[in-house]
């Protein structure tokens, strides 16, 4: 599953960022494992990314998963 950025004019979507999220059951330690990140945080993440870039996002959309 990919957490993602995009710059959209209204009309066409362009990804910016793309970031692997790794669910807790396909890692060793489950969610204690190191490399095991929740999506929001992944997805803060590229926001700070967007917004260290001078992006200011008027929009941002979460799924339910």
């Amino acid at each position: 599953m990919l957490v993602t950025t995009h710059l959209y004019d209204g009309v066409k979507s362009l990804p910016l960022d793309v970031e692997l999220y790794q669910h807790a059951s396909s890692l060793p330690g489950g969610k204690q494992d190191p490399d095991f990140v929740k999506k929001p945080d992944i997805a803060l993440k590229l926001i700070d990314k967007c917004l260290s870039r001078g992006w200011k996002p008027g929009v941002v959309l979460v799924d339910a998963g």
